[in-house]
């Protein structure tokens, strides 16, 4: 419908009528409530926000156990174990695990909650239409209609709550911590991830070692026995020795089905960690990464700013703290502004017309007198939380610091096993080719020798053990330290 001229200058003086209304209900509201905002929050510590994470232990210049840093930061991990496949391997799980692809949807959640409390910031409008039809039949005190009556109108209405305590920053902010949480928790998930797929990928590695050691072994079990049972045949060994070198081959080929199950089981657990199909058809490469590399340089200040898990607990302790003043501030009182706005006519040509205007504007300051103790009960709860969220965080570092110092502790000690098994298995080999030499020529007997061939399968079994635990220590260092993984990470 075409407004006249004339209608048009109605409908604006109307316009500036109501927002001088507005205007004037809200002089009043705004000194008032200026004034009890001066008088209950300026400087108040109440209502004061947390500023520091809270404190859990002096921190020490340098690591306890750390002896030989090098000079440069912690850097993507992958870089130092040098396994372009294995760095593939990873990229590829990013993409395709499940469990990631989950935290990655919750951290797209906590960012539409942060807009959802920005959202009650602004004045919530509705707008409708509608339509009736009425006909009295009984006069009953009143005048019967002769017709049915047709009733046509259109509204808008707005409430809009002022933060004058700034209890929906509060939540704001709260929110705004908790999404920064998630980040950190997305973050987190990675670097395990990361970490699982690196140490599963070992464990494969080694169990193809296994077997193919335990094979070795099945042949020079299978060349001993050989020569005892030809032995036996000539008069010059005992059935005695025959069965025990039997014995002997049966465990290694044990040993060799005991492995094939393993490297079957961690190849498919390898693939679900990928997001593939688990069918134990991924390949292996026949070696292990080198360990030379030096430790990351690192100070424990450093890790409460990098490792994500500790920045997801603080983030967590100041979005409680956050929604601590909240509930505190909801014993205040609370200003909200209303109004409503429309037409009603009974042609539903004039329902948009300026001259049947209806509208109203109200400013409401509520103080909460008595709620059966629910605001207090959720101040106390409140603030409750913000002392379980500081525990959380206080144990997350004490955790973090741990496995550091544990890990680190750990390198010296694998290191030097492995020193000692590279001697044991050189010393082991050569005692088992002797005492093959020395039965064969009469010089010792079967146990001596059967002895010697486990021992040299044991030694050389525990230094492909070590050399994984190495790596696989490694990792969980890098992983406490919060280091990156890849270089765009």
């Amino acid at each position: 419908m075409t407004l006249t001229s004339t209608q048009h200058i109605k409908s604006t003086v109307r316009t500036k009528q109501f927002l001088s209304t507005i205007q004037q209900c809200l002089k009043p509201l705004a000194g008032a409530l200026a004034t009890i905002a001066c008088l209950q929050l300026q400087g108040c510590s109440y209502f004061k926000s947390a500023e520091t994470t809270p404190h859990v232990v002096a921190l020490p210049d340098q690591w306890s156990a750390s002896t030989s840093l090098s000079d440069d930061p912690v850097k993507p991990w992958l870089e130092d174990l040098g396994d372009p496949v294995l760095a593939e391997l990873i990229e590829e799980a990013f993409d395709s695990n499940p469990n990631l692809r989950g935290l990655n949807a919750a951290t797209e959640v906590a960012e539409q909650q942060t807009w959802l409390a920005w959202s009650v910031f602004w004045p919530q409008i509705d707008a409708g239409l509608r339509a009736s039809r009425n006909k009295r039949n009984n006069a009953g005190g009143f005048a019967v209609s002769a017709k049915p009556v047709n009733t046509f109108g259109f509204s808008l209405d707005f409430i809009w709550e002022i933060d004058l305590w700034y209890k929906l920053g509060n939540e704001l902010e709260a929110t705004e911590h908790e999404k920064t949480a998630s980040l950190a928790d997305y973050r987190a998930a990675k670097l395990s991830l990361a970490a699982n797929i690196a140490k599963t990928w070992f464990d494969g590695i080694v169990a193809i070692q296994q077997v193919n050691l335990a094979e070795k072994t099945i042949d020079s079990f299978k060349n001993a026995l050989e020569i005892i049972e030809q032995g036996y045949d000539r008069g010059l060994y005992q059935a005695l020795d025959v069965r025990l070198a039997r014995t002997n081959l049966l465990s290694a080929q044990g040993r060799k089905e005991n492995f094939l199950s393993i490297r079957d089981a961690t190849t498919r657990t390898l693939e679900a960690l990928l997001g593939r199909y688990p069918s134990a058809s991924l390949a292996f490469p026949d070696q292990l990464p080198a360990t030379d590399q030096t430790l990351p340089d690192s100070v424990p200040s450093t890790l409460l700013e990098r490792r994500p898990d500790i920045i997801a607990a603080a983030q967590r302790f100041f979005a409680a703290d956050q929604r601590m003043l909240k509930a505190r501030k909801n014993l205040l009182p609370t200003i909200q502004i209303s109004g409503s706005g429309g037409t009603s006519s009974r042609e539903y040509k004039d329902m948009f017309n300026p001259e049947f205007i209806i509208w109203n504007i109200a400013g409401n300051l509520t103080q909460p007198i008595f709620h059966g103790g629910q605001l207090f009960a959720e101040r106390f709860q409140a603030e409750a939380r913000v002392k379980q969220a500081a525990a959380q965080y206080a144990q997350v570092v004490l955790q973090a610091f741990q496995e550091v110092e544990t890990t680190m502790a750990a390198e010296q000690w694998l290191r030097k096993q492995q020193e000692l098994l590279n001697l044991e298995t050189k010393e082991s080999r050569e005692a088992e080719r002797l005492a093959e030499n020395s039965y064969v020529t009469g010089l010792t007997n079967i146990t001596t020798l059967l002895e010697a061939q486990r021992r040299a399968f044991d030694s050389e079994n525990n230094l492909l053990e070590i050399r994984k635990q190495r790596l696989q220590n490694r990792v969980n260092l890098y992983l406490a330290l919060g280091g990156p993984v890849l270089k765009l990470q």
